[in-house]
């Protein structure tokens, strides 16, 4: 249960990477980036800014024990320094006021960009429809008299609500621009109208002289939202105004990025539909997918997403960690309890 919303503008651009080598001769380009974070880089984010409102030296948390809260009587939702007290779905889009989705990883429409897509569904094979050959996986999907061409939604649109509601085979209406964008209407609308990449060049820097290093240039690919265009992240626990001011500045992601942010008072629309799919609307950890014996139902999605990190407590790399992709679809009745699907 979502119990506040918050709308995140950024200043410039944003720049999420993953588990790639930055090292001098192993690479000059940092990454494809990946979008939308991971929740544990919002999170993170969200509880810097808060040490930071409320006043807190970070050195405090160097010599506090992993799993001693840092103020359970002032701060309980900060948690620990190993687990924070809230957790976040999203980040969703918001273009022209609307909610924006990610495209279900099992939708797939005829390879043909018109004004119109038609989009056909893969679903899991009733048993008395099993086939008599062997698969690789045990819970196949199939589509229904599929077209001769298909290309995936997943990466290529995000989805109004109302486009989320359809089931089997059905059209949808592709947006030209964001003007068009209705909460009234089934679309789709081409990422690229949302959100651009940019080519950037950095530096390396000695800290000790405060200088550049000779030699040390990386690229790197910045993203930029379009004019109008917002993060949308839901948090299960009520962190404005008790733990951070209902709107403010915080820095997000790599090279310490600062966004804009504010509590919203109406949260945003969610499906209302329940057919059996959960769809991934935030990077979803495969460690807790695996906990929450998810993977033993029908599934589908786009390639795992490795992401490392750095933690500032220790002054040491995380380990790397496997997510599925927005957009992961998972086919069951029971809600498993994770905040980062939701049902449509």
């Amino acid at each position: 249960m979502i119990a506040q919303w918050l709308e995140i503008k950024p200043f410039d651009t944003l720049f999420f990477r993953g588990g790639e080598p930055m090292e001098a001769g192993e690479t000059h380009e940092a990454g494809v980036p990946i979008f939308p974070p991971v929740p544990e880089t919002i999170i993170g984010a969200l509880r810097t800014a808060i040490l930071a409102q409320k006043g807190i030296d970070p050195e405090r948390l160097k010599p506090l024990p992993e799993d001693q809260d840092l103020d359970p009587e002032n701060l309980p939702l900060w948690g620990t320094p190993k687990r924070p007290g809230f957790s976040i779905t999203g980040p969703l889009l918001k273009a022209n006021g609307v909610v924006l989705f990610p495209a279900p990883a099992s939708w797939f429409y005829n390879g043909a960009l018109g004004e119109t897509l038609t989009v056909y569904e893969a679903r899991p094979l009733e048993p008395q429809e099993a086939l008599p050959v062997k698969l690789s996986r045990s819970k196949a999907l199939w589509v229904t008299k599929p077209p001769e061409e298909m290309e995936p939604l997943l990466g290529r649109f995000w989805l109004t609500r109302r486009a989320l509601e359809n089931t089997e085979s059905f059209k949808l209406k592709v947006a030209c621009s964001l003007e068009e964008i209705s909460e009234d209407e089934s679309l789709a609308v081409p990422f690229n109208l949302l959100l651009k990449t940019e080519e950037r060049v950095g530096i390396a820097r000695d800290n000790r002289f405060r200088v550049v290093k000779t030699g040390h240039l990386y690229a790197a690919r910045h993203l930029r939202l379009a004019s109008g265009v917002a993060l949308l992240v839901g948090l299960d626990k009520p962190l404005c105004s008790s733990h951070l001011k209902e709107e403010g500045v915080f820095q997000l992601g790599g090279e310490g990025r600062l966004v804009r942010y504010r509590l919203i008072k109406e949260n945003p629309q969610l499906p209302t539909t329940n057919n059996g799919r959960w769809l991934a609307i935030s990077p979803l950890s495969f460690s807790k997918a695996q906990s929450a014996s998810i993977l033993d139902v029908p599934y589908a999605s786009g390639k795992l997403i490795r992401v490392a990190g750095f933690d500032l407590r220790t002054g040491f790399h995380k380990p790397a960690r496997s997510y599925f992709p927005v957009g992961a679809v998972f086919f069951t009745d029971k809600d498993k309890g994770l905040c980062e699907l939701i049902p449509f």
